[in-house]
């Protein structure tokens, strides 16, 4: 039976693949039949991530800290001369998420979320849409964020990395849609990752029970936000560009 997700002979490079939904994302492409490169900074946990890749000696581990900004597009050349082949994805899932009232914004804790939300995806950009990078069709994928439009309290420098990817993806995805290259977002509410759980453990249980209530389809799991980005990693998605799909539950709505 024809799987309209197949994503067989492509090349997908994933970034913040050691954990949470990058990992749940470099899984499932895997599954689906692409050769994955997974980026990030702990080669260890990438390493982890390899071995749980169906055929894992086919996919490729690439160190990179992405908060260097300048240094990404050697790197996803390399990345691309090392693969052999050009690449047919890219899924930006690295990122920070913090708590910071805006009494204690400052400009280093704000750099600390812009450089790897918004300037390492300004990097990615511009190394996937360098010659001979990307296949002649092909996908980017950014991780926004419900907080970009569904204002919460000690959230707005975080909401405000998310609220420019957002038009990050509209303006990219008319500059490189004539070189068939699409750009669009998911934007998740908060999902099932270590990283909820540890906000979890040190929350007030009824404030985490009106947070589960709000999202009342349930909390999402890392693997269905990764069959969004699947999605619109494949071909089924080939007139797709320059939107944001939303999964959360209905915490949004």
């Amino acid at each position: 039976m024809h799987n309209p997700l197949d994503l067989t002979g492509k090349t997908i490079l994933v970034t913040g693949a050691s954990s949470g939904i990058g990992r749940a994302i470099a899984i499932l492409c895997g599954q689906l039949g692409a050769r994955v490169v997974l980026g990030g900074r702990r080669e260890g946990a990438l390493r982890e991530t390899q071995a749980a890749l169906p055929n894992a000696e086919m996919h490729r581990v690439e160190p990179f800290d992405l908060t260097a900004m300048d240094g990404i597009p050697a790197w996803i050349t390399g990345v691309r001369e090392r693969a052999e082949a050009p690449l047919d994805g890219l899924v930006h899932s690295a990122g920070l998420s913090v708590t910071m009232p805006i009494r204690v914004a400052n400009r280093a804790n704000t750099d600390n979320l812009m450089i790897p939300n918004v300037y390492a995806a300004l990097g990615l950009l511009r190394g996937f849409s360098a010659k001979g990078v990307a296949a002649g069709q092909s996908s980017v994928v950014l991780l926004s964020s419900v907080a970009s439009f569904d204002g919460s309290p000690g959230l707005v420098t975080y909401a405000g990395t998310k609220g420019a990817i957002n038009g990050i993806v509209r303006s990219a995805a008319k500059e490189l849609g004539p070189r068939r290259v699409r750009v669009n977002a998911i934007a998740p509410g908060y999902v099932e990752t270590p990283m909820y759980h540890e906000m979890k453990a040190t929350t007030p249980d009824a404030v985490i029970t009106k947070l589960e209530e709000e999202h009342f389809l349930g909390i999402p799991k890392p693997e269905e936000v990764a069959v969004m980005a699947a999605y619109l990693l494949s071909d089924a998605a080939r007139v797709v560009t320059g939107t944001m799909l939303v999964i959360d539950g209905g915490y949004s709505a």
